[in-house]
């Protein structure tokens, strides 16, 4: 099938016409054929069909228009809510048109003007009337404008190619016309002038140039440009060049060769146009993003598109270190004999605004650095335009008009890497292909070598080559190709940068961990907390990391991280690093250390080892809530764990670090993985006691999740290290844990006396936190055997110790216990306000475990209270917390429970 936007939207199979009915129908057509990869969302069809004002039908009359396209035949394919119409650009006029185009000015270029004026017709050929005609939407009158254009400016290059081959006497009457059509473009007037003059009627092309003075003159207020009056001069002195001078040399047209697709950048790039294309003041539109995000890609198919509305010429600088010679290059260019180029930047920019006040000239500055760049480049009066891409936020004037470029989303992305890998070829693979997506950041510049990749490697694998981007070492490396590399486009914005956060980029690489923090930052850098931070957001305004929406955290793309690590192992010191390393380890610890009291007071409950602690200067005091911070930081801590796998007792002191909301939040997958890391450490380090830690913690986890006979093997290897090193505090922790089982296997006597051991090894060491969870646990078994007064003395000195040393938790399991005490006393009445206290502290402190477990009190509670309906809810929670949680046992238990009230003929039925 062939498609065609040059004129009305058109559908032909085998050269018929297939007609379209309905406008709807043409307008998803020419919309899907102008999308980059011929992709567009529903959303996106509505906006440019509909613009801001889209009728309640939209949505509908849209899949209508797939549904009308499909009967007709065209494929149209959608995945992720993206529609995509299989249409290769050759088959398209609109492409081939452009192809033509660009093959022209290459023979142009190459000095065949016979062949560009032939392919030049052909391409016009391909036009039946105005671009998009019959669709009127803000969106299409835009496009159709950009493409019309394009056409005329075919049209000039064919005559510009025509008068070169000496038939001006055949285009007289073709440009009277195009005259009379366009009456202020200046162009056809020049041209028509010139084929007058080589006619011999330089009478004629005189009154061309007086007729097109008048016109401006009464309608716009303005005179014939520069190039336009210098053209009448030399006809009046019969200048002998005008009989062979090719009349587009004098326009400077110096923009590079326009990019290809630009998936995902319609609005960028419309608002772009839309800037460029003001001519109420001089425009000035910056396009910002990080490296490799496509600005300078943007920048020129903005430029290309609006080149039309510029007809005095185009220029273009990519390198700014010194603006007083680009300066001097432009003015060249613009036709200034160099003895009258002045010295001095400033004399050369108030040369050049003296020119662009009566020209309508393009400056495109790719890759500025800063706003003084800029500045000596702005025009004085409208009708002149300049295009700026940069990596960083400039200081400019308040009317500059800024385009921030960002990454690509998926969508975009995956189409972009279709150009080279293929369709077909990532349906096949499109786990590998999403993988390939996000380790290239979504940055065009990536993407794009990934794709010419995969385009000349078709034996590559997706899932091969997403492996080896995957490797931190590899990454850079392997996004290089055909002499194009990642690391030359991440060098423009890294060497723009002052040394304090290029130094912290490489820093951050080194530590190769995503989610970082100002308390990191200035740990790795060395500074004042304060300086941290105002570097962190230069390199977030810069785009090197992202803040996260909580403010408080940035995020690194692994991307970037591989570059800072490369840019690392060039430029700095090992030692230096190494040491920075080990200050970001220190901070992290000395915040999970004052998390973990604001959960559970001084000393609760967790073996701390000799990693050293590390406080930037100008730290503040912990004001967050424990819970809170350890949840939005898990990811992060299990990055650290891995990081630290060659400092063994730095490696163990971070994977327990959290083990207050492993266990309060039950992130039992996060508790395994970081601890079966950091035992693979210690056992490497020899490090005993870390082994011990991790055992012992293991145990527990066993515990909680029901697996009482990996809890008991893993309790009694972790107490026989903890006493072969002397360790009281250990010995206790684990002899706590290990009573809990005997307790459970029903063994009161074996509880009693490891409870009793426990909570003397535990007063010894002083951790009076753990001492009062082993005095609760051996009032639980007292008065199970009876004794109500030693139970209760357990549970007072229990209570005073969590009191003394602040820890919410441990209150709210006392508490619990002696909720539990009073009920078993024969009093449930007294029982029921503990725990709902014990509930409240719970749900503060974030603790989904110890909720469930009294919820599940709290409801058997009420059943002895004759409150069936309160019991049955909260038995309903207590097993829903549980079942997420991965608390089996309890759940279980709370089942049973709210089966008991139905089948007691209590009649309570969930709602």
């Amino acid at each position: 099938m062939h498609f065609g936007i040059l004129g009305q939207p058109a559908i032909w199979r085998q050269g018929d016409e297939i007609r379209l009915s309905t406008r709807r129908s043409r307008a998803v057509l020419a919309h899907l054929l102008l999308s980059p990869g011929h992709s567009a969302s529903a959303e996106g069809l509505i906006d440019a069909i509909y613009g801001d004002t889209p009728a309640k039908s939209a949505r509908n009359q849209v899949h209508r228009g797939i549904g009308e396209l499909r009967r007709s035949g065209v494929t149209i394919d959608v995945q992720d809510n993206v529609y995509r119409l299989d249409a290769d650009e050759d088959h398209i006029d609109a492409f081939q048109f452009m192809r033509l185009y660009d093959q022209a000015g290459r023979q142009t270029a190459d000095g065949d003007h016979a062949k560009a004026a032939e392919t030049l017709g052909a391409a016009l050929e391909l036009w039946r009337g105005p671009a998009l005609s019959g669709l009127e939407s803000e969106a299409f009158l835009t496009e159709a404008a950009a493409w019309n254009e394009r056409r005329l400016a075919a049209v000039e290059a064919r005559i510009d190619a025509a008068l070169v081959l000496g038939r001006h006497r055949e285009l007289i009457a073709e440009l009277q016309h195009l005259t009379d059509q366009h009456p202020l473009k200046e162009r056809f007037h020049a041209q028509l002038m010139i084929a007058l003059y080589r006619s011999h009627r330089a009478s004629e092309a005189l009154q061309v140039f007086t007729d097109m003075t008048e016109r401006l003159r009464g309608e716009l207020g303005t005179d014939p440009s520069p190039a336009l009056s210098d053209l009448r001069l030399r006809i009046l002195r019969q200048d002998v060049v005008l009989d062979s001078e090719d009349l587009d040399a004098q326009v400077p047209r110096q923009l590079p060769a326009r990019p290809g697709v630009l998936p995902g950048r319609d609005a960028d790039l419309r608002r772009t146009i839309d800037a460029l294309s003001e001519r109420l003041t001089p425009p000035l539109v910056v396009i910002t993003g990080s490296a490799g995000v496509g600005k300078t890609a943007l920048g020129l198919e903005a430029a290309h598109r609006v080149s039309g509305g510029f007809p005095d010429g185009q220029l273009f600088a990519d390198d700014l270190a010194d603006p007083a010679e680009v300066l001097a290059d432009f003015l060249t260019t613009l036709g200034v004999a160099a003895e009258e180029i002045p010295e001095g930047a400033g004399a050369r920019a108030a040369l050049l605004r003296s020119l662009l006040a009566v020209r309508r000239v393009l400056i495109m500055l790719d890759g500025v650095t800063d706003a003084e760049q800029v500045l000596p480049f702005l025009p004085g009066r409208s009708g002149s335009a300049v295009l700026v891409t940069s990596g960083s936020p400039l200081a400019l004037p308040r009317d500059a008009v800024t385009v921030t470029v960002s990454a690509l989303d998926a969508a975009a992305a995956r189409t972009l890497l279709a150009t080279g890998a293929g369709w077909s070829r990532m349906r096949a693979e499109p786990a590998a292909a999403d993988r390939i997506v996000a380790l290239c950041a979504g940055l065009p510049a990536a993407l794009n070598i990934v794709a010419a990749k995969l385009a000349a490697r078709p034996q590559l694998g997706l899932p091969r080559l997403a492996d080896r981007l995957a490797e931190p070492s590899r990454m850079i490396g392997e996004l290089r190709h055909g002499g194009k590399g990642i690391m030359s486009t991440l060098l423009n914005g890294y060497h723009a940068l002052p040394a304090a956060p290029r130094s912290l980029i490489r820093r951050i690489g080194f530590h190769g961990v995503p989610d970082l923090t100002p308390t990191t930052a200035a740990a790795l850098a060395d500074v004042p907390l304060d300086t941290a931070e105002d570097l962190l957001e230069e390199l977030s305004e810069t785009h090197f990391v992202k803040p996260l929406s909580d403010g408080a955290r940035y995020r690194c793309h692994e991307l970037m991280l591989a570059f800072g690590a490369a840019r690392a192992r060039v430029e700095d010191d090992e030692r230096d690093l190494t040491e920075a390393v080990e200050r970001a380890f220190g901070s992290w610890l000395a915040l999970t250390d004052a998390a973990h009291e604001s959960m559970r007071g001084k000393d609760g409950s967790i073996p701390r080892g000799t990693a050293p602690r590390f406080s930037a200067a100008g730290a503040r005091a912990w004001m967050g809530q424990g819970s809170a911070w350890f949840e939005a930081n898990i990811g992060t801590h299990l990055s650290l764990v891995r990081r630290a796998v060659s400092k063994p007792e730095t490696c163990w002191e971070l994977a327990v670090a959290p083990l207050a909301i492993f266990e309060g939040g039950a992130h039992f997958h996060e508790w395994l993985e970081s601890h079966q890391v950091a035992l693979a450490s210690v056992r490497r380090g020899a490090n005993v006691r870390g082994h011990a830690v991790l055992t012992y913690s293991l145990g527990y986890r066993s515990l909680l999740v029901g697996d009482h006979i990996g809890a008991a093997r893993q309790l009694r290897e972790a107490l026989a290290l903890f006493q072969g090193l002397g360790d009281e505090q250990g010995r206790g922790l684990t002899l706590n844990l290990i009573g809990d089982l005997d307790r459970m296997h029903r063994t009161p006597a074996m509880a009693r006396e490891t409870y009793q051991e426990a909570a003397t090894a535990l007063h010894r060491s002083g951790d009076g936190i753990a001492e009062a969870e082993a005095l609760v646990g051996l009032a639980t078994v007292l008065q199970s055997t009876g004794d109500e007064a030693g139970s209760q003395s357990c549970l007072d000195r229990a209570l005073g110790l969590c009191r003394e040393a602040g820890s919410l938790r441990s209150e709210a399991r006392i508490r619990r216990a002696v909720a539990m005490h009073a009920t078993k006393a024969g009093t449930p009445e007294k029982a029921c306000p503990e725990l709902i206290e014990a509930l409240e502290i719970a749900i503060h402190i974030g603790d989904r475990v110890v909720q469930s477990d009294i919820l599940l009190d709290l409801g058997t509670t009420r059943i002895l209270l004759g409150d069936p309906k309160a019991a049955f809810d909260d038995l309903a929670t207590a097993e829903e917390i549980a079942r997420v949680a991965g608390m089996e046992r309890t759940a279980r238990r709370a089942k049973l429970a709210r089966a008991f009230i139905n089948g007691g003929g209590l009649g309570i039925h969930p709602a």
